[in-house]
């Protein structure tokens, strides 16, 4: 755990470099993603908004709309695929909310070409939908390519099933009207946005995972120990993901909502957090383990110089374990050095994600992915 401080340290670095005021570190969010680049694509969005006199419901209604859609189909996209914007080639993340971004804005994403996204048009989805609109080819390809597309039609199909959540016309944006109706009024508790989005969304997750009473538990792996008793582990990282990228529409558009108890959520855990502390040496894999990686990179076709697992592997369900562990550990050496009170969302957004992409590129320079590959269907990181 000595190797802990290196990383409260590179942290604190990264955080003095890019904000001169602690208190601009904004929650970790799809917002930022969307307006990669120094571009204020969303910024964009609201200029048009204003000019047609849409009303701030409406505006918070399609802030929410964007956002789900654009984290929901933001599991990693492999060391290999990028966007093209303009003259700029955009990957992983980024690119891909930008790619959502422009699918959202040419209207292909609502039943009626407008700035919306509704459950009809998604539960049609076609590969050459996607194709088209995430730059496709033999040369630029997406990892876990199938799975993004059904998640795209299981997604429409959970907003029309969940009528009295997303309404008749099955948008993800009207659960603001959903959420105002349980308190009738702005102030909301976060488990009351939490539990909306795990009930409005459970029908999304592939079959053949985990289940409880025939519902996919999604986000949820089972962990064995070495006395071959077992537990399952949920981690519900996208729903996470989202939950934190829609507390900035629903608290400054619309109603916008007063909304309690925001620290309940956990840190991500996902590759960038995950692979600082792999590559900071706080975490390292037993030999057999990374002999057994090494051999699955084989099988799969990637680089063997790095590891490879599948997502229900105890190596991953453990090693998101000590993610979120670490990060709970991390934030008060963070704050004490700074003499600062961060939440763990600002954190994330301004140390341990960027950091974690950092010095991945610094010690992987020709794809800069993480130190623990994962062999994914497009639904999980």
């Amino acid at each position: 755990m000595d190797n802990m401080a290196k990383v409260r340290d590179n942290l604190i670095d990264i955080i003095g470099r890019d904000y001169k005021q602690l208190s601009d570190i904004p929650v970790h969010g799809r917002w930022q993603h969307l307006n990669c680049g120094g571009v204020d694509r969303i910024g964009q969005l609201l200029s048009a908004w204003e000019v047609e006199k849409v009303d701030s419901i409406e505006v918070c209604r399609r802030l929410v709309d964007l956002i789900t859609f654009s984290v929901l189909i933001d599991a990693g996209a492999g060391s290999t695929w990028r966007f093209t914007e303009g003259e700029t080639k955009i990957g992983r993340s980024e690119g891909l909310a930008v790619a959502s971004f422009y699918m959202f804005e040419s209207g292909s994403l609502s039943a009626d070409g407008t700035h919306k996204v509704h459950g009809s048009k998604l539960s049609e989805f076609t590969k050459q939908d996607f194709d088209e609109a995430f730059q496709i080819s033999s040369k630029n390809t997406l990892q876990g390519y199938e799975g993004r597309i059904e998640l795209i039609k299981s997604l429409g199909r959970s907003l029309l099933s969940s009528s009295d959540i997303f309404g008749e016309d099955g948008r993800p944006g009207n659960m603001i009207d959903y959420l105002f109706k349980l308190n009738n009024s702005n102030e909301l508790e976060l488990p009351q946005v939490w539990n909306t989005l795990m009930s409005g969304y459970t029908q999304i997750w592939p079959a053949g995972r985990l289940s409880f009473n025939g519902e996919p538990l999604g986000d949820c792996w089972e962990y064995k120990k070495e006395d071959n008793t077992s537990f399952i582990v949920c981690f519900h990282k996208l729903t996470q993901w989202l939950c934190y990228s829609l507390l900035r529409p629903l608290e400054e558009f619309g109603h916008k909502f007063i909304i309690k108890s925001k620290d309940l959520q956990t840190g991500l855990p996902e590759y960038r957090n995950g692979g600082l502390f792999i590559d900071f040496g706080v975490l390292s894999l037993k030999e057999e383990y990374h002999k057994a990686g090494v051999n699955n990179s084989t099988e799969y076709g990637y680089d063997s110089s790095i590891p490879t697992f599948t997502p229900e592997s105890g190596v991953i369900v453990e090693w998101r374990c000590l993610t979120i562990g670490l990060l709970d550990k991390l934030l008060p050496m963070v704050n004490e050095k700074l003499d600062a009170t961060l939440k763990l969302s600002q954190l994330i957004e301004a140390g341990t994600w960027k950091a974690g992409r950092e010095i991945a590129a610094k010690l992987r320079p020709k794809t800069g992915g993480p130190p623990i590959n994962l062999h994914s269907d497009g639904t999980v990181f």
